[in-house]
């Protein structure tokens, strides 16, 4: 086979490449890939809730300092206690106890929220467990909750969490 450059070969060729060249551009400026964190999951921005949820944040720690078990099974999540088969005698051995001698804050510092139905919010919170001691720097610990909000009967179910979205995000 021989190729001879014509006029109209050149031409042909110089297309081609434009289209090729376009073709690159226009994939590249495509819709870009949703990430792991779906779309329905958005960062709060309501102060009143941001704080109003935090404070539920703040009564769980409240609740685990002072090892309050029966206060914690009203306030945890019934799939939570159920997936870990949570009853008042393993608690402990599940959920991580906090020394009762020390006061403790949960500070929110970033939670997203979703929509799961009309009447039910679900939020994942980070935020820093510290300790408080009194003329003593202790370094907060990162710490992270998931709060079911029910806007219809106005509860709320706490469930501990690992962090798995805020990592995500890194």
């Amino acid at each position: 086979m021989n190729f001879k450059l014509t006029k109209t070969n050149i031409i042909g060729l110089i297309i081609l490449l434009i289209i090729i060249f376009f073709g690159i551009i226009l994939h590249n400026y495509r819709d870009p890939k949703p990430t792991k964190v779906t779309e329905k999951i958005t960062l709060v921005n309501n102060y009143n809730r941001f704080f109003t949820i935090s404070n539920a944040g703040n009564k769980y720690i409240t609740y685990l300092k002072n090892q309050d078990k029966d206060a914690l099974m009203n306030l945890l999540n019934h799939d939570y206690i159920e997936v870990n088969n949570l009853n008042k005698n393993n608690m402990f051995n599940i959920l991580e106890p906090l020394d009762e001698n020390n006061e403790y804050t949960f500070e929110a510092r970033k939670m997203y929220e979703e929509k799961l139905n009309k009447n039910i919010i679900k939020y994942y919170i980070y935020g820093h467990l510290s300790v408080e001691i009194m003329d003593t720097y202790t370094k907060p610990e990162d710490y992270y909750l998931i709060i079911h909000l029910d806007t219809e009967n106005f509860t709320y179910f706490v469930t501990p969490y690992n962090g798995e979205i805020f990592m995500e995000e890194t």
